[in-house]
Formats: structure tokens, sequence, C-alpha cells
């Protein structure tokens, strides 16, 4: 989808029919000044915190001026979008229709019409491509028209203006009449158009009315009839039983042909009758002859909705239908109350008949339990199928008069239970319930649809006609439930006013795509759970605190950039007349750390985003592109519409606090679970180092004590304690010997005790890595794991078991202390080999 699809909200029909692509908006350069952007730096802070002289000092936003993200629809006689709508009519058989089978976009009509009327690229080929040309069309002739009109009259026109505007020759001309009348007879008898309107909303909500009441009717007709037959069998079988049933007639019957030589009256008296042995209480006989006089006398009510309104509904489309009847009242929730209660207590009768019907006829009807039930029988004991048969009645208002006068009303009703339709018109950029003369931002915003929430019991939906399936299905769920709906509908519909005239199909998707108008649909009897009653469809990025979509323009200098930008509350903001002075123009050049974009200001915290200034981006008739500084009053505005947002994606399950704070609490249990896991293992490896180191070196003493018990001390000299060193090679020797070594002028040492730091490899932790077998492979040998441990010590130095230690990535080497004191540079050796054998 392209960004001025998605800007505009559409499904992806939303785009210019015909031309070329408008250019990409400019950047208009400016010479920069240090001192000068200062002073403006100055200036556009106060206006931002609402200084009145600063707002003089600056330049308004003009008349003509679009959010940049709506730029592309500026000439909206070439905006093609989903209006007119196909309306598909009623099937008596099938009540559960979805909202795509009661009406969908006429170009998509079009298309699998003439997929139908004309199969195959290679027919019906000039009307195939005029297609476009009779959407068009169709969209303007209807623009002035309000409620739905017959689809067929208005497509032969349509196909009439189509001729007139081709110039063929009577052979193409002849055709193409041809596969116009194949396209006409392809939509269904009662199919009609709907244009946008001032009502769309109500004109979708009486379809959806007809859609779901006509099939109902049509089946409690049916069980009518049955009800009727079944007590006039009963009452037939009871009447053979009596003295009545041989009558005059019967035995003329009975006669033949010569009945007329007979007198039937008195050939009657004298017949005998075999009687029934159980006659019919009279109770029971009057109470079945009750119940059917009533079942006969039905006659079923032609209309199907009742309008209920404050006197400000245009409703001249209503007297043309006789299914709809329009009533001003002061108070339409109260009169709406009233009139539900009137029919419910005029069907309560037929209803009751009914039920006694069936009873009687399966012969369980019990006076102990049934007849109290039925002396008190009202529209509370009704079953679901008996409410959804009560005619619709419809209060119609606004918001204003909602959040004012008609609150407790309202209330009343939205808490009572009955199935009575409220739809309130709401303006998004109002707050509802305050004066006109009143600032709408002077305190926080009623949101009337969080207001119905809280009734808990009723049926809640937030949605606008410019998103028709989204609205439908909200009308259907409302409809199939047995309790008070609340619509709050927002049609896009702005007051006469010197702003570039938009259409209210774009303006209304505005509204959804700036938060302004968020859709959902609250239906409590889908479930307890707020996730499970909630559906949050239809918004777009849902997951995002504001759309964000992509953007091009041109800078001063002629290069083409491309960014990503937001479409918040202030952009919508902007399309109002009465918030424009919220809005003024940061001049060319003045750059500034303090300017920020609204989608970084509205992120950040309270003590940051008091020392910034939010601005949008907008575009003027020119195409070229400015950016607006935002009142302070609109910024925070924009929070409190962000902080509704907040709200119903937390009933939605988007974003919930409670689910980021259950997984940030795993995923700390988890690292807390690894850690404990991985000091477990260290410590088991410390402990399995120490085994090692204990059994290594018990094993080396046993050796040792070994080898010294198999030594022969009859050898006297100097040197008799090499071949000992050599054989021991981990012992470390005695002072004495030192001593001896050392020179005639060293002092004789006394007889120690001798003590050993023999040199060992912690083989466990040997990686392979052949570093030491490089320095000696006769000193260090791999074990049959290709671990090292220590060779033969005749073959090596010292200096080799240090050097290897060095060498050594595991460290595992410890060189302990020589075993040769004649060894050149021990005292090196020994400081270089201190580390290895701690």
């Amino acid at each position: 989808m392209t960004t001025a699809q998605q800007a505009g909200g559409g499904r992806g029909t939303q785009q210019r029919s015909g031309g070329a692509a408008p250019a990409l908006p400019v950047l208009p350069g400016a010479v920069k000044d240090v001192k000068t952007t200062r002073k403006l730096v100055f200036t556009l802070r106060h206006f931002h915190l609402g200084d009145p002289g600063a707002k003089a000092a600056l330049e308004p936003a003009g008349d003509d001026f679009l959010p940049a993200l709506l730029d592309p629809f500026r000439d909206t006689s070439r905006l093609r979008y989903e209006y007119p709508l196909f309306l598909y009519p009623p099937d008596r058989q099938d009540s559960h229709r979805k909202a795509t089978h009661l009406a969908g976009p006429l170009s998509e009509w079009l298309q699998q019409a003439m997929a139908a009327a004309a199969p195959g690229d290679d027919k019906a080929r000039i009307l195939k491509d005029h297609l476009p040309w009779l959407e068009h069309y169709l969209r303007q002739a209807l623009a002035p028209t309000e409620g739905p009109v017959a689809a067929a009259a208005r497509l032969a026109e349509a196909g009439e203006a189509l001729q007139g505007h081709l110039n063929l020759d009577q052979a193409a001309r002849e055709r193409l009449a041809g596969d116009l009348q194949r396209l006409v007879t392809q939509a269904p008898a009662g199919s009609m158009l709907l244009a946008y309107g001032r009502y769309p909303a109500l004109h979708l909500l009486v379809h959806s009315i007809h859609s779901r009441v006509i099939p109902r009717r049509a089946r409690f007709h049916a069980l009518i009839g049955n009800c009727i037959r079944g007590l006039k069998e009963l009452l037939e079988v009871e009447w053979t039983k009596s003295d009545e049933s041989i009558e005059p007639a019967r035995a003329r019957d009975s006669v033949g042909p010569s009945a007329t030589l007979f007198d039937v009256a008195a050939l009657s008296e004298v017949m005998d009758h075999v009687r029934g042995t159980h006659q019919m209480p009279s109770e029971r006989r009057a109470r079945i002859q009750q119940a059917l006089a009533v079942l006969e006398r039905w006659g079923d009510d032609p209309v199907l909705v009742r309008f209920v309104h404050d006197g400000s509904l245009a409703s001249e489309w209503v007297k043309g239908d006789p299914s709809l009847v329009d009533l001003a009242d002061v108070d339409p929730c109260e009169r709406a109350t009233r009139l539900f209660d009137e029919q419910a207590e005029r069907l309560a009768e037929v209803f009751s008949a009914v039920r006694i019907a069936q009873l009687e006829i399966n012969g369980i009807y019990d006076p102990a339990i049934h007849d109290p039930w039925f002396a008190k029988f009202n529209w509370e004991g009704f079953s679901q199928d008996e409410l959804l048969l009560v005619p619709l009645v419809i209060a119609v208002g606004s918001a204003d008069w909602l959040a004012g006068d008609g609150l407790h009303a309202f209330s009343r009703l939205l808490s009572s239970g009955r199935p009575v339709q409220i739809l309130i018109r709401v303006q998004p950029s109002n707050n509802p319930g305050i004066r006109p003369e009143e600032n709408p931002f002077d305190r926080y915003r009623i949101e009337l649809g969080y207001l119905g929430i809280a009734h808990r019991q009723a049926v809640v939906t937030q949605s606008s006609p410019a998103r028709h399936e989204h609205l439908l299905e909200g009308f259907l769920s409302a409809l199939d439930a047995t309790r008070t709906s609340l619509h709050l509908i927002n049609t896009g519909l702005r007051p006469p006013s010197r702003k570039i005239p938009l259409n209210a199909w774009l303006v209304a998707g505005a509204a959804l795509e700036g938060r302004a108008h968020p859709f959902f649909h609250m239906n409590p009897e889908a479930g307890d759970s707020a996730a499970a009653r909630m559906n949050f469809a239809g918004n777009p990025q849902l997951e995002l605190d504001w759309p964000i979509q992509p953007f091009q323009y041109m800078d001063e200098n002629g290069n083409r950039v491309e960014q990503e930008l937001a479409f918040t509350f202030a952009d919508y903001a902007l399309l109002i007349e009465r918030l424009s002075h919220h809005f003024r123009i940061v001049p060319p050049g003045c750059e500034s750390d303090a300017l920020v974009p609204m989608q970084d200001y509205l992120a950040m915290k309270p003590d940051d985003a008091y020392l910034r200034m939010p601005f949008i981006w907008a575009v003027d008739g020119n195409a070229q592109l400015h950016r607006l500084l935002v009142s302070r009053e609109l910024a925070l505005a924009c929070l409190d519409r962000l902080n509704f947002w907040h709200t119903l994606q937390e009933l939605a399950g988007v974003r919930n606090r409670h689910v980021d704070l259950a997984i940030e609490r795993t995923r700390a249990e988890e690292r807390q679970r690894a850690q404990d896991e991985r000091d477990r293992l260290l410590t088991e490896h410390a402990a399995e180092v120490v085994r090692v180191r204990n059994e290594a070196a018990g094993e080396a003493m046993e050796r040792l004590t070994d080898l010294l018990l198999g030594m022969d001390f009859s050898v006297t000299g100097g040197d008799f304690m090499a071949p000992a060193h050599a054989q021991r090679p981990r012992s470390e020797v005695a002072p004495a010997t030192v001593a001896a070594t050392a020179g005639p002028t060293a002092a004789p040492a006394q007889e120690e005790a001798p003590s050993f730091a023999e040199p060992w490899i912690d083989t466990p932790l040997c990686t392979s890595c052949n570093d030491c077998l490089k320095v000696n492979p006769l000193l260090f040998v791999y074990t049959e794991e290709k671990q090292a441990v220590l060779g033969d010590f005749h073959k090596g130095t010292y200096a080799q078991l240090v050097a290897a230690a060095e060498l050594c990535p595991a460290r595992c080497i410890h060189p302990g202390k020589p075993w040769d004191g004649s060894e050149p540079n021990l005292e090196d050796l020994i400081e270089r080999a201190a580390p290895f054998n701690r």
C-alpha cells in the first residue's frame, strides 16, 4: 500500500483516479542567521507556552494547509474510495449473513458482475475498460442523494451516460448496449446503492436490521401457522367426542346422492353416536380457544425500525419507507425506553399464546406451574428469539446532548438490558458536553465509549461508516445480542468553514489514523475477560502509539529526502478550523535542538518535554512544505488521546502492562535459574579440582615413598642425591644439599625434614592444544584421551616446564619447585613459575 493510501486509512482503494502523480512537496530555503534564529526561537517558545503577543508575531497556518501525509488527496474530485456501496438484498432464509454479504464497494461489484456476465478477456472489452468511468459517474451522481437508491435503475442511467460519452460507431454502440443490459441484470432484485451522504451509519444500520429481522419474522410466521393448526386439531379431536359432532351435513354425506330424499336433520337426531370416554376440561378448552383467538388475530407490525431523535435528524429520507418511523423527543433515551416497553407488552400476549399452544400441543401444560408464570409474563421473561422479534427502537442523539442533559436517561437505559440501539454522533475534535464558547482542551476529554464500557453489560461499538465492514460487523453483533447497544459514530463531516474542502470519508479516516476516534467493539456476551470481550481490529498499526508512514519531499537543494512521519492527533486537528489558532509556521531556516517532531515530543518524559517545542509537517496549496509549531495546550490534548489509546490497548491485550510485568518477571526468574545452575556447576568443578589435586598429591607421595624405600644410602659423596632427584621428579632439594653445592664458604645448615613442591598437571583441564608437546615431547606426553601428563624428567629441564606452563591456555601446568639445583637461572625461573603454583 502506498503512503497516500495508508495516510487516508483506506483498504487500498484510495488513490488518485487518473492523471500524473503529484510533484513532491518542496522545503523552501532561507538564509540562516544565528542572531535571528535566537530571536525566533524565543518567540516560538512563548507561543508554545500560550503568550498572546507571540501568537500575533508569528504567521498562522493558511486555510489551504494540510498534514503532509494527506497532501496527495487535496483534489477530492479525483479521489477514489469505497463508496458508493452496493447493498445486497436481504435473504429471507438466512439471518446470519456476514458483513461482506450485506454490502461491498461498487467497484468490486462491477468487477464481479462483469466477470459473470462476460467471462473472458475478449468479451465486453469496451465496457470492462470503462468500469472506472461508470464508478466515477455514479459517485458524482449519487453525491447529493441521501439514502439508498435502486441499483438497477441507476446502473441503467449510468450506462446511457456512458453511451453518450463515447463516440462509437453503430455496431460498437449496439454491442455496448447489450453488454450494459447484461450488467444491469446481474443486480439482484432489491439491491441498492448507497452514497456516503450525511447519515451513512443510519442507512447501514437499517440495512443490517432488514437483513436480520426479515428472516426472523418469516420463521415466526411459520411458527404461528403451526401453532394455529395444532390448536385446531386439538379442538377438532375434542369436538368429535361431543353430541354435536354428528351434524346433518355429515349425515347427508353418509347417504350420498339420495340425500335429497331424506330429512337429514331428523336422521341425525335418531342416529346413535360414539362418544369419547375422556372429555376435555372446560378450563383447558377455554385456554386453547383464547390462545387460538390471539394467534388468529395477530398481524405483523409493518414498522421494522422506530427512530427517536432530539429534532436534529433531517429525516426526509425516512418518509418514503413504510418500514421506518421517526419521532422527535427532547429525551430520546427516555422515549425509546417507553416505546420498547409498549411494544413488548403487546407482543407478550402473542408470545405467551405461542408458548401455551406449544405446551398444549405437546400435552405438558400444567396449570399449577404455568398459570402463575403467564399471569406475570413480560419482556424480562422473553427468550432470546422473542426479544429479537421486538421491533427495533433506535435512540439517535449527539455527543453533546448525551454528555449533558441526556446522561441520566442514557445511563438508566444502558443498565436496563432492554435491546434498544443508541446511536450517537461524535466529533473527535471536540470534548462532549462543553458549551460552544468553551475551549475543548480545558479539561480531560469525556470518552463516551469508556463510559459505555463502565456499564459492563452493554454492547459498545466505536466505529465509522468510512470503514463500512467494521461498522456492519458491530451492527450485526449488536442486533444478535439481547441487550442495550451503544454505537459511537464519526462520519467525518466538518462544519462549513474556510478550510480547504475535503471528502468526509477522508476526514473520518484521518480521525482513525490520528487516534482521535479509535475503533473497538465490546461485547459482554463473548466472555467474562476483557480480552474475550474486546475486539480491537480495524485500527492501523495497533501496537504503536501513532501510525507511521514513509514520506518524501524535495529539500532546498533539490534533493529527494525520505523519512518516516507519524500521523498524530495534532495532524488531525489541523483539519478543524476552530483549532487553527493552535498552529504557527516555523520560519524556514530556523533550526534549534528545542524543535522536535510531535511524535518524539510525545514520547519524552515530562521534564525533558518541557524544554522542547513540538511541530508537525504540513503542505500548503503551492506544494511548499512547512513546519507548524503546536501549542502546549494541543500537545497536552495529544497526550490525553494517547492515554486513552493506551487504555484501549490494555483492555485488548496489546501492550498490557500486567503482561509486560509477567514477562519481565519470567525472564528474571529464568536468568536467576540459569545463574544458580552456573554457580552450582562452578562449585562442583572447584570441588572436583580439589579432589583431583588431592588424589594426584597422594599418588605422588606414594611413588616418592616407594622410591625412597628402595634407595641405597651406603654411597657417599656430594652427588649421592642426584640419581634420586632424577627418579623423584617432584621432590624439593634438601637445604643441606643446596648448602653442599654452594661452595666451601657456605655455612653448614642444620638438618631439616625434607619438604617437596612437586610439579603436576591438572589433566582434566587440558585442551589438547599441543603447545607443551612442542616444548618437549618427552617431558610431556598425551594419555589415550589426548590430555597431557608429565613424562620422563631425565629428558627435560625446569626451564622447559616453566615455559610450557606459560604457553598453556588452560593454565593447567604447575611447575612446582626445581628438582635440579644446578640448573642455571633458577631464581628467575622460580619467580616465573610462582603464578602457576598458586
